[in-house]
């Protein structure tokens, strides 16, 4: 099978997202703030689907450039009409609904109707000859009724329908993706885009521990946060960098549908340590869960992993044990948070430990890994 040759990502997409650097610390500041020492069912769900959202925005035009984005005009006036939106959806981001749903709801159609637009326009396919075409309008043309039908009926009942928009949008190609050619997708540059995305999350959480480092710089505390944060993405770089076959025809949803909104969660657990007024095992519990979230959603992603390092059972069952045993040791330690951050280290640390023992004792199989080939 003939090799895959990497597409090179445009100047106009990392200041593209430069805006999501904005939206997603916005997104953050929804969970800041327990109230009465945890977090509320209600607003951790709207924090989730406000992510959904965000990230959905994000992917449909990362796909878009993708699959059939060819730098012409339409490319570049679409980008910029999607970064105008982008900066007011992510200025009406917050917790109170009711005062922003017009502004961020007309941004999201903004979005929206712009993204159809350059999938109709600027690709260099018909839409009646190209299934990929007519899925993402699709699924972009249902959210943009919904969005624009709930803006017209109003707050009360029309904010059902915006999130049944986004939902749809973000989760419609999930249910139609054997529409999707695996052959139509450049998956070097898609595992690129998603991992910049995960680089803005973890400077996040690296912007948001900040207030940990102050006063004698060998603070233990503030080095268990450090060494966490690091060896969380250690976790995740030895996984894309290392592991991970860049050279294969694969849909890539799994890779796109992964680790945002736990990395996002952990952060805010960071943050909860400072509030002495936080539940303790809310806390570790919530830290702990996302957590398990977080690297659930990586196994997922190595489904992409070279043949001769893909996970077998036994390398499934050691990073569980660590899993379990590392949050289990997170809730036990809850009363310090040198102890909790210490189980949390060890755990990122002996995960990552796993990963690099097993790519040491691995050799590469004689057959060449971009023959493989994936549909997911």
């Amino acid at each position: 099978m003939k090799k895959i040759v990497a597409k090179q990502v445009s100047i106009l997409e990392p200041f593209y997202d430069l805006i999501f650097v904005y939206a997603i610390s916005r997104i953050t500041m929804m969970i800041h703030h327990p109230i009465d020492g945890s977090l509320s069912p209600r607003i951790y769900i709207e924090f989730i689907i406000v992510v959904i959202f965000v990230l959905q925005i994000w992917l449909y035009q990362t796909v878009y450039i993708n699959r059939f984005g060819t730098s012409q005009a339409v490319d570049t006036v679409g980008l910029l009409i999607s970064m105008f939106a982008a900066i007011y959806l992510a200025n009406n981001i917050n917790t109170e609904w009711r005062l922003t749903f017009h502004a961020f709801n007309l941004s999201a159609a903004l979005t929206t109707i712009n993204l159809i637009f350059q999938y109709l326009f600027g690709s260099s396919t018909h839409f009646k000859r190209d299934h990929d075409l007519q899925g993402f309008i699709i699924a972009l043309g249902l959210e943009f009724i919904l969005l624009v039908t709930g803006l017209i009926i109003g707050y009360q009942y029309g904010v059902h329908l915006c999130v049944a928009g986004g939902l749809i949008g973000f989760l419609m190609p999930l249910v139609m993706y054997r529409m999707f050619r695996p052959e139509q997708v450049n998956f070097p540059h898609l595992v690129e885009r998603l991992s910049l995305i995960i680089i803005i999350t973890f400077g996040e959480t690296l912007v948001n521990i900040t207030h940990y480092f102050k006063g004698a710089i060998y603070s233990p505390l503030a080095i268990a946060i450090f060494l966490g944060v690091a060896a969380l993405f250690g976790v995740y770089t030895l996984l894309v960098e290392r592991f991970l076959n860049h050279h294969q025809h694969t849909r890539g949803f799994i890779a796109m549908y992964t680790h945002v909104i736990s990395l996002l969660s952990i952060t805010a657990g960071i943050i909860y340590m400072a509030d002495e007024e936080v539940s303790r095992l809310f806390l570790s519990c919530f830290v702990a869960s996302n957590l398990i979230v977080f690297y659930l959603c990586l196994w997922l992603y190595s489904f992409y992993n070279r043949r001769h390092l893909r996970f077998n059972g036994r390398d499934l069952r050691a990073m569980a044990i660590v899993l379990l045993l590392g949050s289990l040791g997170i809730v036990l330690c809850r009363k310090n948070n040198l102890s909790l951050m210490s189980a949390f280290v060890l755990t990122n640390v002996v995960e990552f430990g796993l990963l690099e023992w097993k790519l040491q004792r691995k050799k590469p199989s004689k057959e060449p890994h971009n023959n493989y080939s994936s549909h997911n």
